[in-house]
């Protein structure tokens, strides 16, 4: 095959396409899992801000940690937790819901088991109070993480 052939090129360019899509190509993702708990409310402080904090248990639990809350006297929150390898989404969603309630502060805390030792890309969404926050969070570490939900 000539080096000047137009062959030559055409099979140059097939090959380099093929060299990048398998240095950029999209990598198997696992199935992600879905967990919902609910948050166990109690009394909060009016100057509570919205944040949110991971600590690790003994047996690879890990509590988290809610303030900044407002909810009414029947009302509750869930977090579905969805799971992915190294990607954690969770979603704060009210429940129940009288009429007519007025919200009153309160804080909340959940304990999990779904998360393994691993260092987390993470994601926290608030339909209650529509704030959110993306970090890491190492699930292996003892050293508590404080996170502040934004606008």
């Amino acid at each position: 095959m000539d080096v000047t052939s137009v062959e030559f090129y055409t099979l140059a360019f097939v090959v380099a396409m093929a060299l990048v899509a398998l240095l950029i190509g999209k990598r198997d993702k696992g199935t992600p899992s879905t967990h919902i708990v609910q948050l166990l409310t109690t009394d909060g402080s009016e100057d509570d801000e919205d944040s949110l904090r991971l600590e690790r248990q003994q047996g690879g639990r890990v509590r988290l940690t809610r303030t900044g809350l407002s909810l009414g006297p029947e009302e509750t929150v869930n977090l579905v937790f969805t799971i992915s390898d190294d990607h954690c989404t969770i979603v704060e969603k009210k429940g129940i819901k009288r009429r007519g309630s007025r919200g009153e502060p309160v804080s909340g805390e959940v304990t999990v088991k779904c998360l393994r030792p691993i260092k987390y890309h993470m994601r926290f969404d608030s339909q209650v109070t529509s704030t959110w926050a993306t970090f890491t969070y190492d699930a292996a570490s003892e050293e508590p993480k404080e996170v502040k939900l934004s606008f």
